[in-house]
């Protein structure tokens, strides 16, 4: 069973995130802190990792490392702002294996949740 941890602290996406899985039958753990995020990674094996790049108070490119170094097998996924092409940059060099717009995070999620 595909299985996703999220680091997501806004609210409205934690919701969207968490339901979309539901719907699909995939476990979907949200965490709001890089400590969260690592601890969830250490004791849970993840197929996917969501990254919200805007989380409040958490560097999104750590966040990435972080995910790459507690989980190297799992899918790490980010979205932010589209007008941010220097993070998302920061982020492909963090490993990120996907960095996409918000608006397309929101379109392909239930593909995304599903994985490859």
């Amino acid at each position: 069973m595909n299985h996703c941890v999220a680091l997501v602290t806004d609210l409205i996406f934690s919701t969207k995130v968490r339901g979309t899985a539901k719907d699909l039958g995939v476990g979907c753990r949200i965490v709001g802190s890089l400590a969260a995020l690592e601890e969830a990674l250490l004791a849970e094996a993840a197929s996917t990792v969501i990254v919200d790049l805007n989380a409040d108070g958490v560097g999104g490119a750590e966040a990435i490392r972080v995910a790459k170094r507690a989980c190297p097998m799992a899918r790490v996924l980010a979205y932010l702002s589209h007008v941010q092409a220097g993070l998302a940059a920061e982020a492909r060099g963090a490993g990120a294996d996907e960095v996409m717009p918000r608006s397309v995070f929101v379109e392909r999620l239930p593909e995304l949740l599903v994985g490859p």
